[in-house]
C-alpha cells in the first residue's frame, strides 16, 4: 500500500469521526437546564419506554380532574423526587407509578421534579358539597379532635394546607377524591409515615370525606 493510499484513508476515517461527534449532539440535544429536560420527559416520556407523565398528570399539571391523579403543579422538586424515588424502591406502592418510577434515571427524576415544582398551580371549580361538611372539614384541618385523637392537618400540611416545603405537599386544591383515596392507602399500609399512621386509623370515612372536601375548596397560594 503506497503512502498516497494510506493518507487517503486516514483522511476519511477522521472525516467519519467529525461526522459523529457533530450528528450525535443533533440526535440528542443537551437540554439547557433541569426543568427544560422535565418538560421534554413530560411531554414525551423517555428513550427507554417510559411513557410521558402528561397522559395522566396532564402538561400543566392539572390531571384530568377526576381526581384519579392528583395536582403536581407548583409541589415543592424535593417532595415531588422523594415521592417517585419511594415509588422506584417500592416503599410506596402503585403498580403503575412504580414501573414508571424504576425507568427513570436520577436525573431524569429531578428533572421532571423541577418541571412540575415550576408550573403556576391552576384553580379548578370544587365539586358542590354540603357546608355541614366543610365546616367539620376545616375543624378537623385547624383545631383536630382530641376524642378521636386527631392533631389538627395544618400542624404538618401548613396554615391553609399550602404544604412545609421541601418535604410536605400542599393540600390546598388538591382534589378531594385522591385525598381521600391516600388517607385510605396510609390505612392500608400502601403508604408509609409515621405521621399519617394514627390519623388514617382513626379518622372515621365521615370526617376523610370532610377534609378532603375541605382542602378542595381552599384556594392554593401562589408562592413568591
Amino acid at each position: 500500500m503506497n503512502r498516497s493510499h494510506i493518507l487517503s484513508k486516514a483522511a476519511l476515517a477522521i472525516t467519519f469521526v467529525g461526522v459523529l461527534l457533530v450528528s450525535y449532539p443533533a440526535a440528542r440535544p443537551v437540554p439547557k437546564d433541569q426543568a427544560q429536560f422535565g418538560a421534554q420527559v413530560v411531554a414525551q416520556g423517555t428513550t427507554n419506554g417510559v411513557v410521558a407523565c402528561a397522559r395522566c398528570h396532564g402538561f400543566d399539571g392539572a390531571a384530568d380532574g377526576s381526581g384519579a391523579f392528583p395536582k403536581l403543579a407548583g409541589q415543592s422538586p424535593q417532595y415531588l423526587a422523594q415521592e417517585l424515588r419511594a415509588y422506584a424502591s417500592g416503599g410506596r406502592q402503585n403498580a403503575l407509578m412504580q414501573s414508571i418510577a424504576k425507568g427513570l434515571s436520577a436525573g431524569e427524576i429531578d428533572a421532571v421534579a423541577q418541571y412540575y415544582a415550576s408550573i403556576p398551580t391552576i384553580s379548578l371549580p370544587s365539586r358542590p358539597q354540603s357546608a355541614q361538611l366543610i365546616a367539620r372539614g376545616e375543624r378537623l384541618a385547624k383545631v383536630g379532635d382530641i376524642v378521636v385523637r386527631i392533631q389538627a392537618c395544618e400542624s404538618c400540611h401548613g396554615p391553609n394546607g399550602q404544604g412545609e416545603p421541601p418535604t410536605v405537599p400542599y393540600l390546598a386544591g388538591q382534589y378531594s377524591h385522591y385525598i381521600s383515596l391516600q388517607i385510605q392507602m396510609f390505612r392500608k399500609g400502601y403508604r408509609k409515615s409515621d405521621q399519617m399512621k394514627d390519623p388514617s386509623l382513626n379518622l372515621s370515612d365521615q370526617d376523610v370525606a370532610a377534609i378532603a372536601a375541605y382542602f378542595e375548596q381552599l384556594p392554593r397560594s401562589t408562592p413568591k
